[in-house]
């Protein structure tokens, strides 16, 4: 069967952390909201529904950076068993919207190079000649694009981010962007997340 992907108002959906904590200790929230103001949807986060209640159950930094960011809704995948009477009362609801996950499968394929956003959080403010290396090494993963990318660096972060094509199926290309920025946080400015999660884990 399919994985059963909604659209949920993100007021539907409470954290217990009693019953389902937050085991994800990668993310950190404040550089997760950053990186996830700058685009739209967000990651689905995974339910569990129980009598009336729709429960997070995995992602809840995500569901906390739709919150503070003020986004209505926000996608979720709900566990099993999607037969019980719980889960079908809930997709009932006349806010919740059930989404065709293959088609956004094949949507998603047939672009190979999506923009998307690169977002870097730093242990400190960065220098103009360490701004100018790391700014070379972007660059130079995204050698031939059109326009050149532009890196934006905001001292007060210490945040980079840039908007670029990302091969996102290229295995070669993933290693290489990894190693460019390795070798910038070990040998320049320690880096300490990417896209909101600590970088390196």
């Amino acid at each position: 069967m399919s994985m059963l992907l909604v659209q949920v108002p993100v007021s539907a959906v409470v954290i217990d952390e009693a019953r389902s904590p937050d085991a994800d200790r990668r993310l950190l929230l404040d550089h997760l909201i950053r990186y996830c103001a700058r685009f739209e949807p967000l990651p689905a986060i995974t339910l569990a529904v129980e009598g009336n209640t729709a429960m997070v159950v995995r992602g809840h930094k995500y569901l906390l950076a739709a919150r503070a960011l003020g986004r209505p809704t926000i996608r979720a995948v709900i566990s099993p068993p999607i037969e019980s009477a719980a889960v079908q009362a809930f997709l009932a609801r006349a806010d919740v919207e059930t989404l065709d996950w293959e088609r956004i499968k094949a949507d998603e394929a047939s672009d190979p190079t999506p923009l998307g956003w690169q977002v870097f959080f730093f242990e400190r403010a960065l220098s103009p000649d360490e701004k100018a290396d790391f700014d070379r090494r972007a660059r130079g993963l995204f050698a031939g694009t059109e326009p050149q990318v532009e890196v934006l660096h905001d001292d007060d972060g210490p945040v980079a981010e840039l908007l670029a094509p990302v091969p996102v199926g290229d295995h070669a290309w993933a290693r290489r962007h990894l190693e460019a920025f390795t070798g910038f946080s070990n040998e320049r400015v320690k880096i300490v997340s990417f896209q909101g999660a600590r970088f390196g884990q």
